[in-house]
């Protein structure tokens, strides 16, 4: 063990006894979960950690274990962990954005002398960034801070420190709440969730989304999606709740300029953003105190007012797979077009059945075939490697291709044409698997060379040369070979993945790589390599050549040998 560990054990152990149960982890693997859903509405009741003020006779790395305890909470802007920081630290230090860690990466150095001071060093793993908006962007690696300390009245304060938030993955949960808000595609026919992680405010939960919501998508997103509110929109007042469990939400007067169109998706917006909260069960919309009426819409609205522009519709449809013989239905129910890719492997179809598209060839030359059911496969593209291609909603097909100099993203209209996308990242490394959100604003890949696989997502905007493919973020750091890639709803990708002891897992994780965790794979033979999944359908697996599928009570079902496991879309 050395000295910075045999220091923090006793020092961890001192904060423990001033602060009840909380401490800061100095050891063990951590995978961030969920984090459980925000209340709000009715009651809106925060539930608050409270950290212990500064007290006397503590050493100067008591004073840094303390402060960083104490910024779990931010009541008074954190006047508890201004109390470890002298007069002057306390009135110069900027606690905008939160850098969050992982719990078990702690070290921190012995109070080195300095002049008539002390100086505490920390390191710990970082794992991303939380902006003063609250949009979360990962951002790994190590990361070491500084504090200077002070006597002040004959006590040791932090006279010098770096400025933001540091706050650990399970303070975060606790000091954050996940707030989920909707923008519009930019097709205008879905909406777009956005997650952003808010500190409890006086205003209340579903207030303080409203108007996260109105202030517009972060500057990740915002190229990707619309809003639906004139410029100039406000809140007026808080959301107010009935005991009926009906939210008011008070817009100011421009949303009266707003065209038909606008007022609809505004409407889905709100209705979508304020529901989140289990203690609301629909919304009226108010101008300027008075109803907002919207031709053919209820004064009353609920997520199913709105439910065509779910972002993630749950779809009655069935995975298939590649098996002995040909395509087979791995949930039940039946598909004629599997038939119709006899020979063909990696098949991919639109949620609606319409399009279809599978690889033909051999390794080092592959070739695209696109067809509509009931018709016949035509080759589109020939290419020495081809990503197994992914569907939309348009019945547009998108592959990455590659050749011995160049590779590309290309996308197949149905009648064949090819349109190349600009997509700068996915043209320097390969690329093994792509997946499209439910909503078409986002893309995720699969991107590194063999047992190297990183889990990239980007977005899909409009630019002056056309479709853009932009702003990938490696939203799964910690682990490695990545292989499969699926949308499991909205904003939840699953994947499988090497963790540290190079054992595969089924995972998880947020869209923005807030949070991941690990998904239960007992009693399933073998080591998972890839996974299909759909909005509202169970996980299907491959392991050991074999197929699983998700019991709904728990557990995993063999369905038989085979592979390549697809849900439509």
């Amino acid at each position: 063990m050395s000295d910075r560990r045999r220091l923090l054990a006793p020092l961890v152990v001192a904060v423990v006894l001033v602060a009840g149960c909380a401490e800061i982890p100095t050891s063990g693997a951590v995978r961030v979960g969920r984090p459980l859903s925000a209340v709000g509405g009715l009651g809106d009741v925060d539930v608050r950690v409270q950290p212990p003020q500064a007290h006397p006779g503590m050493s100067p790395t008591d004073v840094v274990l303390g402060f960083l305890r104490a910024v779990v909470n931010n009541d008074g802007d954190y006047e508890i962990a201004r109390s470890y920081l002298s007069t002057h630290a306390a009135q110069t230090w900027n606690a905008t954005g939160v850098t969050t860690y992982d719990d078990g990466s702690v070290e921190i150095s012995a109070a080195a002398p300095s002049g008539k001071g002390r100086t505490v060093s920390l390191q710990v793993n970082r794992r991303g960034f939380v902006d003063a908006r609250g949009e979360f962007s990962p951002s790994t690696g190590r990361l070491q801070s500084t504090y200077h300390l002070v006597r002040q009245q004959r006590e040791w304060r932090i006279d010098q420190l770096p400025n933001g938030v540091l706050l650990s993955t399970s303070d975060a949960q606790r000091a954050l709440r996940l707030a989920t808000l909707y923008y519009v595609d930019r097709t205008h026919t879905s909406l777009v969730p956005e997650q952003v992680l808010l500190r409890p405010q006086a205003i209340g939960f579903t207030t303080a989304t409203m108007r996260a919501l109105l202030d517009g998508p972060g500057p990740w997103l915002a190229p990707a999606v619309r809003t639906g509110f004139p410029r100039g929109s406000n809140l007026l007042g808080n959301v107010a709740v009935s005991q009926d469990g009906t939210a008011e939400v008070n817009l100011s007067a421009p949303v009266r300029q707003a065209s038909r169109t606008q007022l609809r998706e505004l409407a889905a917006q709100v209705v979508w953003t304020v529901l989140q909260d289990s203690q609301i069960s629909a919304v009226r919309l108010l101008a300027d105190g008075a109803p907002l009426n919207l031709p053919g819409v209820p004064a009353v609205q609920t997520r199913a007012t709105w439910s065509d522009y779910d972002p993630a519709p749950p779809q009655d449809v069935p995975a298939f797979y590649s098996g002995p013989g040909g395509w087979r239905s791995a949930t039940g129910g039946s598909n004629p077009s599997l038939q119709s890719a006899a020979g063909l492997s990696w098949l991919a179809t639109s949620f609606d059945g319409r399009y279809l598209a599978a690889l033909g060839g051999v390794p080092g030359d592959q070739r695209l075939l696109t067809w509509h059911s009931g018709g016949r496969p035509e080759t589109r593209l020939s290419a020495a490697s081809l990503t197994p291609p992914v569907v939309d909603r348009n019945g547009e097909v998108v592959v990455v291709a590659s050749g011995r100099r160049r590779q590309q993203l290309v996308v197949v209209t149905p009648l064949g044409r090819r349109v190349r996308v600009v997509a700068p990242s996915l043209e320097s490394a390969p690329v093994s698997a792509l997946a499209l959100a439910p909503d078409g604003s986002r893309i995720a890949a699969v991107v590194g060379g063999p047992d190297r696989g990183r889990l990239l997502v980007g977005r899909v905007s409009d630019g002056s040369r056309g479709v853009v493919f932009d702003g990938f973020r490696n939203v799964l750091p910690s682990w490695t070979d990545v292989r499969g890639v699926a949308w499991d709803g909205a904003d939840q990708l699953v994947v499988t993945a090497a963790d540290d002891a190079h054992h595969r897992r089924l995972v998880a994780v947020d869209s923005d790589g807030y949070s991941s965790r690990v998904l239960s794979t007992d009693g399933v033979r073998g080591e998972p390599v890839d996974v299909a999944a759909a909005p509202g359908q169970p996980l299907v697996l491959v392991a050991a050549d074999a197929v699983w599928v998700a019991r709904a009570a728990g557990g995993w079902r063999r369905v038989g040998r085979g592979g390549q496991p697809r849900y439509p879309g």
